[in-house]
């Protein structure tokens, strides 16, 4: 059964040169594949939402257009283990902040939800969870129409 969900298209954004630490989110461990980039920005604007960008502070080139999963299924497992809590300094019951990958090429447009990222505000850490099982896809096709 393939799922798919309805994203409104949006018009690109540029980001900003420079940003103030204060926003810069801190990755202890990279992002899986970008391991050598540590300080990302997420950027979020009225053109691009629902989508963000989350753009590397040292490298122009290295950026992830992102959306909050329960946009594209309900239901997502918002919840982590003591272990994955303690990766980012996040306290039980603390908010955190959830975002999928999107991936858009001239075919489709995917997200993936079995791989999130996870950002702790108020810490202004985050991290890539590769969770084990197939709950979520790697690949959840959404619709750009």
């Amino acid at each position: 059964m393939t799922r798919t969900a309805t994203v409104t298209p949006v018009k690109p954004s540029t980001a900003p040169e420079q940003s103030s630490d204060k926003l810069v989110v801190e990755f202890p461990s990279g992002i899986p594949g970008f391991e050598s980039h540590h300080r990302f920005v997420l950027i979020a604007s009225a053109e691009l939402s629902p989508l963000g960008c989350l753009k590397a502070v040292d490298a122009s080139d290295v950026s992830f257009l992102v959306l909050d999963p329960t946009l594209l299924f309900f239901n997502y497992d918002l919840t982590l283990s003591e272990s994955e809590r303690a990766r980012i300094g996040a306290d039980a019951g603390e908010p955190l902040l959830w975002l999928a990958i999107v991936t858009i090429t001239e075919k489709e447009a995917t997200a993936n939800l079995r791989a999130p990222i996870v950002i702790n505000p108020s810490k202004m850490i985050g991290c890539q969870l590769i969770r084990e099982n197939d709950q979520y896809p790697v690949r959840f096709s959404i619709n750009l129409g």
